[in-house]
């Protein structure tokens, strides 16, 4: 049973302004943000809250969102298609990749690309979806996908 934080509204106004600083967009519906020990940022419905979590042994509740690290929030899978679902036209820091960069992507491959000098998170799209979030950091696009994920057949 792992220890869930509720997020403050201070906590979730910094968190905003970094999703937003860094993507142009923060989900504007109202959850609850929960922080488990290993920084991992979780959405629930507001509706759950009346129910005293404490008392509840769960292993995982909520949307998988994000995760803190080094001070930086880093968008999960879901978290990524949340904000393309909400906000395709307001995003930045997109980056579209062709069918050669995806193969490579999901075989666990990090990706050279020039997209500036600027270290940061990017969000991973291929088409008309978004499906990932990756750091950038010197020409290279550092793969985070989880090896559970990866595979050769997905074209």
């Amino acid at each position: 049973m792992q220890k869930l934080k509720i997020f403050n509204t201070r906590e979730i106004k910094r968190l905003r302004e970094q999703i937003t600083e860094e993507f142009g967009y923060f989900p504007e519906s109202d959850y609850v943000y929960l922080q488990n020990e290993k920084d991992k940022i979780f959405l629930i419905n507001k509706d759950l809250v009346r129910i005293d979590i404490k008392k509840l042994r769960v292993d995982k509740i909520g949307l998988y969102f994000a995760e803190i690290k080094n001070g930086n929030a880093r968008l999960s899978k879901e978290g990524a298609q949340l904000l393309y679902k909400e906000a395709k036209n307001k995003l930045k820091n997109i980056v579209e990749l062709d069918d050669k960069e995806m193969k490579d992507y999901f075989s666990g491959i990090d990706l050279n690309k020039e997209l500036g000098e600027e270290n940061r998170f990017v969000l991973l799209k291929y088409k008309e979806d978004v499906f990932g979030c990756a750091k950038y950091k010197e020409n290279t696009i550092i793969n985070f996908l989880p090896k559970i994920h990866r595979g050769e057949v997905i074209l």
